[in-house]
């Protein structure tokens, strides 16, 4: 399989020799459970099977540990359930969003489901998915493997745990395109050109220090927004000074998510824009054909500042993408130089809910911090 991500975001250490690195251990032979035998994929069950995330049918190994999925939820005016559950098999990533049975995220594979990945490079250089920490994992995770494509990751998770109605986790990320990858990545990349031959790029790792944190209501700070739950991490590097980096928090959303949509906090309302790719500084949403079904991100303005933006795409099935395409929302936050030791923070606030439920909270949102 071609991984379902590559790679909406590129469309906007020194010697670590204390560098902690996970301990590869041989997987254990499991039966499989009936319910995660693929259909044919010329079926129709075929694509719901593959983006639609089952527990059931994903690995709870990270290397020499073990971690249970991980689910909070909220009751959203009393009689709809809002869920976000993280999986281990993507590394900590969000795998999926629903609100009672309908999933909001494509989760086929460590390149979608809804997690951030980011980019360094040096002057006179641009962005690559040579040198692109990823989250949920590493483009190869998913090769020669069986659907749904949520094998072990290469990403290596240390903390997934509960408290309250809050998620935090702690990683170090994958590249998406490792050392030991044969096929070039976007653009004709190669991960030799960008990474060199050391821990823990040697490891298919990342010299960077991933913590996340997922809060439901009534642990998040949008009172009285059940609908809401917020979204924050923090990045460390250990490599070694990079002129510019980036992040991209990126949700692939199911492929009924066809329309897209931005707010305008001076018109209290949301506005329909292109389909194909639209980039904005205003937040945005995508709701599905009948608009029963939405979600938008929001950050607040000083910490979105003048650099970051919101950016959709959508784009057909191709070689690059895979069987099933893209459809994406995502919060993209340049910031500058990266030096060993360097921190960047992140928060956003994802709404879900009916199109004039979502068009609303951003307003409730906006109000309460601005």
């Amino acid at each position: 399989m071609t991984s379902n991500r590559r790679r909406a975001v590129l469309a906007a250490v020194l010697g670590l020799a204390a560098v902690a690195v996970p301990v590869a251990l041989p997987a254990a032979a499991t039966a499989v459970p009936e319910t995660c035998v693929a259909p044919p994929p010329d079926s129709p069950e075929y694509d719901d099977f593959v983006l639609t995330y089952k527990t059931e049918c994903a690995s709870k190994n990270n290397y020499d540990r073990t971690f249970p999925d991980v689910t909070v939820s909220a009751l959203v005016d009393g009689r709809n359930e809002l869920s976000v559950t993280t999986s281990t098999a993507l590394a900590g990533a969000i795998a999926s969003v629903k609100v009672n049975e309908k999933e909001f995220i494509s989760s086929g594979g460590h390149g979608a489901a809804f997690q951030y990945a980011f980019h360094a490079w040096k002057d006179g250089q641009e962005a690559s998915e040579c040198y692109n920490p990823t989250q949920a994992g590493a483009r190869r995770d998913d090769d020669g493997k069986p659907p749904p494509y949520h094998g072990p990751s290469t990403s290596a998770l240390y903390t997934m745990a509960r408290s309250g109605s809050s998620i935090r986790t702690e990683q170090r990320p994958a590249m998406f395109m490792t050392l030991t990858d044969t096929q070039p990545g976007w653009g004709g990349c190669r991960p030799a050109d960008r990474q060199p031959a050391r821990v823990p790029y040697t490891m298919g790792l990342s010299p960077y220090w991933l913590k996340t944190k997922i809060e439901m209501a009534p642990d998040h700070d949008a009172e009285g927004l059940e609908n809401v739950f917020r979204a924050a991490a923090t990045i460390t590097s250990e490599d070694e000074p990079y002129d510019h980096f980036s992040s991209a928090f990126v949700a692939y959303l199911q492929p009924d998510f066809t329309k897209v949509y931005s707010y305008s906090p001076q018109l209290r309302q949301l506005s329909a824009q292109p389909t194909e790719s639209h980039t904005s500084k205003d937040p945005m949403v995508r709701c599905t054909a009948d608009e029963r079904y939405c979600l938008g991100m929001y950050v607040k303005p000083d910490v979105q500042g003048d650099k970051a933006y919101y950016y959709t795409m959508t784009r057909p099935p191709m070689d690059y993408n895979g069987h099933f395409g893209e459809n994406t929302i995502q919060v993209t936050s340049p910031s500058g130089a990266m030096d060993q030791g360097d921190e960047r923070t992140y928060e956003t606030y994802v709404v879900v809910g009916d199109k004039s439920r979502v068009e609303s909270t951003m307003t409730q949102l906006h109000e309460a911090f601005t």
